[in-house]
């Protein structure tokens, strides 16, 4: 959830001047920080659900050997 701000925040940065944060906030609201939100966490989510799970097999195969 977090990176997706400072991820809006960057892209923002790139095309406008520094206090681009602000005035997202103050013209749009603080919603827009979350623009791309439902794309970012269905790339994003998966991993860690695959990492722990994978994690588990890995720890299970050395503690049987």
């Amino acid at each position: 959830m977090a990176s997706n701000l400072i991820d809006v925040i960057k892209t923002r940065v790139m095309n406008m001047k520094l206090d681009c944060a602000m005035k997202t906030v103050r013209t749009e609201g603080v919603m827009a920080l979350y623009k791309g939100f439902i794309p970012t966490i269905s790339r994003q989510g998966p991993f860690p659900v695959v990492l722990f799970v994978t994690l588990e097999q890995v720890q299970k195969l050395f503690k049987d050997l």
